[in-house]
C-alpha cells in the first residue's frame, strides 16, 4: 500500500511462500488479478492460491484458499474478481474444473458455487445493472453467459475467439462484449440490449437480433478491452492498429490505421480531455484525437527500461501507471 500523494510505501504483507505450482505464460505472473476494494476493505485474488481481505490498514481479515488447476498451454490465471454490494463474484475458467463463485465480502463464506461448461479463458465478469436487472457477465470461448445472481441462466451466446481476455462493459444500456484472438478468423464484437433470454446467438449472415443490436465479426482486440468515449468505439489491436466505429450503430468512422513501430500493446486504451491514449509495452503512449479521423496528437515516453503490460489506473485528477519496475503517479 503507497501513499496516493507520495507514494510513500505505508505497508506490505505476503500472502503466500513457496515454489510456484504452476507454470504461466511469459506475459503473466503470479499475481496479475487486480485487487478491488469498497472503501473499507480491500480484496486480493491470487488465482492458484486464494483470495485474501484486508482492511485498509493492513490486518488479514479472512482469507480462502483454492487448490491450483491447470490452465490451456501453461499459461497461468489472469481474470480479476468483482465486487457488488455484499458479494465478491470470481470466475475460473481452467482446464481441470471451471466455475463462478460468489462469496460473502465481510466472512468468505462461500454462498454458491456453479460449474462452467468451458475450459481456459481470461476474461474478467461485469455486473451490468441495466434498466430491467442485474446481470453477472462471463465472456467465454464456447459461451459468453449471463447469471442472475444467484447463479441462475439467463442467456447465453456463441461465436467468440478461441481465446477471450476483454473485460465486458456497458454504455447507454447497451452491453459490449469482445474476443480478437489473433491467429483466429471470429474476433466479434457483440452489443446486447436488456431483457435477452435463452440463446441469442447470430446465425453466419447475421450481424443483429431480436438482443443483438449489432455486431462486427472480424474488429475485435485481443489483450486490450474496447473503449467508448464521445459515442464512438475505439478499438486498439496488438499488433499496433487503431480503429473506430459508431457506438451506437456499428458503423465503421475509420478503418484500421498503423501506429508507429514499436513493441505491441497489451494494456487497454483511456481517454480524457477529447483524447485517446495507447500504451505500448516498450513504455511508450501514443495520444490520439478524439474525433472522425486519426491523428496522433502525442508521444510520451517512460525511463528506457520500462516494459509496459498492465492498464493504468484513474484516480481522482491521478494517473497511476505500473510497469516492470517502477510505479508512475501522473497529474495535469
Amino acid at each position: 500500500c503507497l501513499d496516493l500523494k507520495t507514494g510513500k510505501k505505508l505497508w506490505k504483507k505476503t500472502v503466500h511462500k513457496g515454489p510456484p505450482q504452476t507454470p504461466m505464460h511469459l506475459k503473466n505472473s503470479y499475481a496479475s488479478e487486480t485487487p478491488v476494494t469498497d472503501g473499507k476493505y480491500l480484496y486480493a485474488y491470487f488465482g492458484n492460491i486464494g483470495v485474501f481481505c484486508f482492511d485498509l490498514e493492513g490486518k488479514m481479515i479472512w482469507s480462502k484458499k483454492f487448490d491450483p488447476v491447470k490452465y490451456r498451454f501453461d499459461w497461468g490465471s489472469a481474470a480479476s474478481p468483482v465486487l457488488h454490494q455484499d458479494r465478491i463474484y470470481i470466475v475460473n475458467d481452467n482446464e481441470d474444473q471451471s466455475w463462478l463463485l460468489a462469496l460473502n465480502k465481510k466472512t468468505g463464506e462461500e454462498i454458491w458455487k456453479i460449474e462452467r461448461d468451458e475450459r481456459s479463458n481470461w476474461a474478467t465478469p461485469y455486473i451490468w445493472k441495466n434498466e430491467l436487472r442485474t446481470e453477472i457477465i462471463t465472456p467465454g470461448t464456447k459461451r459468453v453467459r449471463s447469471y442472475d445472481l444467484d447463479g441462475n441462466l439467463l442467456w447465453e451466446l456463441s461465436g467468440m475467439s478461441s481465446i477471450v481476455i476483454g473485460t465486458p462493459f456497458s454504455h447507454d444500456g447497451l452491453l459490449y462484449v469482445s474476443s480478437g484472438y489473433v491467429l483466429d478468423n471470429k474476433k466479434p464484437i457483440f452489443v446486447i440490449k436488456p431483457g435477452a433470454k435463452g440463446d441469442i446467438s447470430l446465425s453466419k449472415k447475421q450481424t443483429s437480433n431480436e438482443f443483438i443490436v449489432w455486431s462486427q465479426k472480424k474488429a475485435g482486440p485481443y489483450n486490450p478491452t474496447t473503449l467508448i468515449y464521445e459515442d464512438r468505439l475505439f478499438v486498439l489491436l496488438d499488433r499496433g492498429l487503431a480503429a473506430c466505429f459508431d457506438a451506437k450503430t456499428g458503423k465503421p468512422i475509420y478503418k484500421k490505421h498503423r501506429l508507429p513501430k514499436g513493441r505491441a500493446f497489451t494494456s487497454s486504451p483511456w481517454a480524457y480531455d477529447g483524447k485517446i491514449f495507447c500504451l505500448n509495452e516498450d513504455g511508450v503512449t501514443f495520444v490520439l484525437e478524439s474525433g472522425d479521423e486519426f491523428k496522433i496528437l502525442h508521444t510520451n515516453k517512460l525511463a528506457e527500461d520500462d516494459m509496459s503490460m498492465a492498464t493504468p489506473a484513474i484516480a481522482g485528477d491521478r494517473l497511476l501507471i505500473r510497469t516492470a519496475t517502477r510505479i508512475y503517479c501522473i497529474k495535469k
